[in-house]
């Protein structure tokens, strides 16, 4: 499945023609550490803003150690580059918004980052008739309290800024434990949801170019434990044709509400009563790692080509299935002894030279085949022998 389509005209980033583009990436993730490697091949000239807990990208570039907390180091750092992107969404919105207001590239821009505050997202998808869960603002016991009353235990309460694989989300069974979430946010806003019943949950990556060129890559099946993504499943016979097609249209329409440029990733729940967003991240995302082995454009590479006004490079797969999956730490300690095993499976591995501890993503491990059901038994055969030799 794939759509392309010019949505508007302008806002193109101006190309020296006298030297390589230079992109800012803001954090040194794993993320980062994926897109230096297509970067290079593409002749970009990257910096990375790394803090000193960043990892992943250290191991590949040298990075400008910096804080993406700091408004002078996020300032050094657009003065340096034609172009700046993300490794991950923390950034503070006032300071993102201070240096766009000067005319620098930003992608994502401010615009679209108001919209990783889950409240504000919530709140402008079901203005915009987009499908999302019944949801509350909570500020106190008592408004948590009502709404259990109106949709029942357990709930989802959610911090509306820095959640990610798992953290600042809980399911709450009884106000005792609601009261927990409620003395961690310090008397900020929570997000109060009910606890679905699942069918499934997918994903969707929309690429849409500072050139008004969109792509859509093939919604992904994506399996969950412990509110982390597992692994991925994508392909012939992986999704409902009807549901994967409604929810790329879906995934389109986000798009095109939050104005992103570059990759947005757009999650969902499948329930009995059909589909609802579950978040999105305007940057590459997990659900999309898959794509360096089994697309003819890997995520990484239509990103930094959407972010510097390029022309996108087909989303289309280039195998009938592909299964990702995760790469965590584990008490065996660290998987990068274990590659050789692994690639006895004939799955690609990727490893993302973070120090190891338990519970960490580490690297991922992709197999592509001619059925799912292949192409699940080698990755997951490659990533246990990763994790646990």
């Amino acid at each position: 499945m794939q759509t392309s389509y010019v949505r508007k005209e302008g806002d193109m980033l101006k190309l020296p023609t006298d030297r390589p583009v230079r992109v800012g990436i803001v954090g040194g993730g794993q993320l980062a550490r994926m897109m230096v490697l297509d970067a290079a091949r593409l002749g970009l000239d990257l910096t990375v803003l790394a803090a000193e807990r960043d990892e992943g990208s250290r191991g590949v570039i040298a990075v400008r150690d910096g804080d993406p907390n700091d408004p002078q180091d996020l300032q050094d750092l657009a003065d340096s580059t034609d172009a700046l992107t993300l490794d991950h969404e923390l950034v503070p919105l006032e300071y993102w918004r201070a240096i766009e207001s000067q005319g620098q590239v930003l992608h994502p821009g401010a615009e679209t980052l108001q919209y990783t505050n889950k409240i504000v997202q919530r709140t402008a998808f079901a203005q915009a008739g987009l499908p999302v869960p019944p949801f509350s603002v909570v500020h106190t016991a008592k408004e948590i309290d009502g709404f259990a009353s109106e949709h029942g235990w357990p709930l989802i309460l959610k911090s509306p800024l820095g959640g990610y694989d798992g953290h600042g989300i809980m399911q709450v069974r009884s106000m005792d434990e609601a009261n927990v979430m409620l003395e961690a946010a310090a008397g900020q806003p929570l997000l109060a949801e009910p606890h679905l019943p699942l069918r499934d949950e997918i994903a969707v990556l929309v690429c849409t170019s500072a050139s008004g060129e969109r792509v859509v890559y093939d919604p992904v099946r994506t399996i969950q434990e412990n509110g982390m993504c597992a692994a991925v499943h994508v392909g012939e016979g992986v999704l409902d044709p009807a549901v994967a097609s409604e929810a790329s249209k879906i995934a389109q329409r986000t798009a095109d509400l939050v104005g992103s440029v570059g990759i947005l990733a757009v999650e969902f729940f499948v329930t009995k009563d059909g589909l609802t967003i579950n978040e999105i991240a305007p940057r590459p995302h997990n659900s999309g790692h898959h794509t360096i082995d089994s697309c003819q454009t890997s995520q990484f590479e239509n990103h930094l080509r959407a972010v510097v006004g390029w022309p996108l490079g087909s989303p289309a797969m280039t195998c009938k299935a592909a299964a990702m999956v995760n790469v965590i730490g584990t008490q065996a300690g660290d998987p990068t002894t274990r590659v050789g095993r692994a690639l006895t499976t004939q799955a690609k591995v990727h490893v993302y030279d973070k120090t190891w501890r338990p519970g960490r993503k580490l690297g991922h491990v992709t197999a592509v085949a001619n059925d799912i059901d292949t192409a699940e038994a080698r990755a997951e055969r490659a990533a246990q022998l990763l994790m646990y030799g």
